[in-house]
């Protein structure tokens, strides 16, 4: 019998489930589904959990780069007394018919609200104060991100594994770049070096190269090498974490020059970033979040001033992420820069001539910025504050451009920027690994 009430229970939540993603339920299905939450005040009780999750978690991956008017519209509607019509007007009036004779047609009456109505609209209720209150909580007070529920998500159920990998499959970072440039459009094209690609989203205009030496589009890294203990003969990169979890890449990778230094620029198209973003002073708006992730490998891992970074930010000041001239070990570091002086380093025990997928969170504040960064996180659920492998406090940004800087040949890839973790980890729609 336990095993029968078990099989009920998981058949009526799969069920609710499905009626959210947009599947039609059968009579039956419908009929059994209705039995079940009257059955027990605990069953309608897990029916609200699950409608409240469901929403919860599609409002959380899906709008927050919505814009300043659909905010307005939210919070309105929360304000808004939920007023249930009287009897009266519940009452429907037929559509008037030809008359052949004066006599007054009689109204036939309907039926007043059903039970089941009234428990979709509580359903609904309960759904729209709570998106509505973590709404505010997520976007207007971000310093209590985590404390979005009293209780801590189960990432290992069955039903949050699947819920995080479609989540996965649809992320969308508003800045992308994956360097996938065929070798026949390398040919084709006259500038040498990256100057001139333009692949991607969310870019004003394409790679500059500025330095002496040019950056170039790596396919086969088994085949262009530098000697013998160049440790990227090991292969492209691409990650994949211990429990299978894949991260989803195209194309080839950017290598930077080696010897004399290689710059190479590429401005963000600020009318591309969420408007949450953005305040007065440009892309960096305070008490907002913002993720970012890429791939980076080193010729090997030595340092003394060796570097090759991303650097996020402008000329003024930036964050600058890789291997660094100040991180004296030449391990994966991060650093903010002022005016081209890197300042606050902050080192990792990963060596740069290890493959790294390098996940970083900005809370952008009034003054200061703190970085945290994850070096080769799982996949399957949103990391902890407290498992960053590098924290630091980065100076005041406005993120214009990204520049990637080098003299000691290392490649990068699967440049990602977006507004929540999943935007910036995405999996293919082949990966069913839990």
């Amino acid at each position: 019998m336990s095993d029968l009430s078990e099989y009920k229970q998981s058949t009526a939540l799969e069920n609710i489930d499905a009626y959210l993603d947009g599947e039609e339920l059968s009579e039956e299905e419908a009929h059994k589904l209705e039995q079940w939450i009257k059955t027990d005040s605990e069953n309608a009780d897990q029916a609200f959990r699950r409608v409240f999750l469901h929403s919860y978690l599609r409002q959380r991956f899906q709008t927050r780069a919505i814009g300043e008017r659909q905010a307005r519209e939210l919070e309105s509607r929360k304000q808004e007394p939920l007023i249930l019509p009287s009897e009266s007007e519940i009452e429907i009036k037929p559509e008037p018919q030809p008359q052949t004779k004066p006599t007054p047609a009689k109204r036939r009456r309907h039926p007043l609200l059903t039970w089941r109505w009234f428990l979709l609209i509580g359903i609904g209720l309960v759904s729209t104060f709570n998106l509505a209150v973590l709404f505010i909580k997520d976007f207007q007070i971000p310093y209590d991100e985590e404390k979005a529920f009293e209780q801590p998500i189960n990432f290992d159920s069955d039903y949050m594994k699947k819920t995080f990998l479609m989540a996965r499959v649809a992320a969308q970072p508003f800045l992308y770049e994956g360097f996938d440039y065929s070798k026949k459009e390398l040919l084709d094209k006259e500038a040498e070096g990256v100057n001139g690609l333009n692949g991607g989203v969310g870019w004003a205009g394409p790679w500059i190269d500025e330095g002496p030496v040019y950056a170039s589009i790596v396919h086969d890294t088994k085949k262009k090498n530098l000697g013998k203990n160049d440790m990227r003969l090991f292969g492209t990169l691409g990650f994949s974490d211990q429990y299978g979890n894949m991260l989803l890449t195209k194309g080839g990778q950017y290598r930077t020059g080696q010897v004399s230094q290689s710059v190479s620029v590429r401005h963000i198209d600020l009318q591309q970033v969420p408007h949450a973003l953005s305040d007065d002073k440009g892309f960096g708006a305070d008490g907002e979040i913002l993720w970012f992730s890429f791939m980076a490998q080193s010729y090997d891992n030595e340092g003394d001033g060796r570097y090759a970074y991303i650097d996020l930010g402008n000329e003024e000041s930036s964050l600058r992420i890789g291997k660094l001239s100040s991180a004296i070990r030449g391990n994966w570091a991060a650093a903010g820069q002022v005016n081209g002086t890197e300042i606050n380093t902050a080192s990792s025990e990963v060596l740069s001539g290890q493959a790294v997928l390098i996940v970083g969170r900005i809370l952008f504040r009034p003054g200061a910025e703190e970085v945290d960064l994850w070096l080769n996180p799982v996949l399957n659920k949103i990391p902890e504050l407290d498992e960053v492998d590098l924290r630091l406090m980065a100076p005041d940004l406005r993120i214009e451009r990204v520049k990637i800087v080098s003299r000691y040949s290392t490649d990068f890839d699967e440049i990602r920027v977006g507004v929540s973790f999943v935007d910036v980890i995405p999996a293919s729609e082949h990966d069913d690994n839990e």
